[in-house]
């Protein structure tokens, strides 16, 4: 029972997966930039950082929302466990569900055509870093599943078994969803970086059109 659990909890993370690039397009992308505009430019960019955010948190929203949804249920139709699976999963995408809101308010409210260069480098800077801190707690998560399983079977308790399970599911979603997050900002970050030079006196950096 938790096996078949366990597989279509794996196949929605797949599905959110593959459908994250189809989700930003559908928001509204910022207009293109006129060539040697380099200041327009960056304010494109910023745009597009925050919009790939954003379209992050909400998918992440939608995560939390969706195994709190079924581990309420399942806590109440199931027992042993599958029981101890559903509670698990409801349990943990209460944070899940705060860190969202927390995140999308954050990127609703920003502000990128204000960000001159120092912060736009700051602002990608500081995300890649989080996102690289998380996916190597979410290695933890997935260990520390590994761990509740095995300590479980071990000492036949259902509960162990179903919290080890759920933190496999959990931890692995995250470490996938905090990946192609790294990969998308990484890339951003990359398109900025390989426009600066350094200024005309020496001292700072500015953009350049290619």
């Amino acid at each position: 029972m938790v096996s078949a659990r366990l597989a279509r909890s794996c196949f929605v993370l797949v599905l959110l997966f593959l459908a994250m690039p189809w989700v930003a397009q559908g928001q509204e992308a910022p207009a293109p930039a006129p060539p040697g505009d380099e200041k327009a430019w960056l304010v494109q960019h910023n745009a597009e950082a925050v919009r790939v955010n954003r379209t992050a948190m909400g998918i992440l929203f939608g995560w939390a929302v969706l195994n709190i949804g079924t581990g309420v249920a399942g806590h109440f139709a199931s027992e042993g466990e599958t029981r101890a699976f559903f509670q698990a999963n409801a349990a943990w995408n209460l944070v899940n569900l705060t860190i969202a809101a927390i995140g999308y308010h954050g990127q609703a409210t920003a502000e990128p055509g204000a960000w001159d260069l120092a912060r736009s480098l700051s602002e990608g800077q500081r995300m890649e870093k989080l996102l690289l801190f998380n996916a190597g707690l979410d290695v933890g998560y997935i260990a520390f599943g590994g761990l509740l399983w095995e300590r479980g079977a071990r000492k036949d308790s259902a509960r162990l078994k179903g919290w080890g399970k759920s933190l496999l599911v959990q931890g692995g979603f995250l470490l996938l969803f905090d990946g192609v997050l790294t990969f998308l900002n990484a890339r951003l970050n990359g398109e900025l970086t390989a426009r600066l030079v350094p200024a005309p006196n020496g001292i700072g950096l500015m953009l350049t059109w290619p």
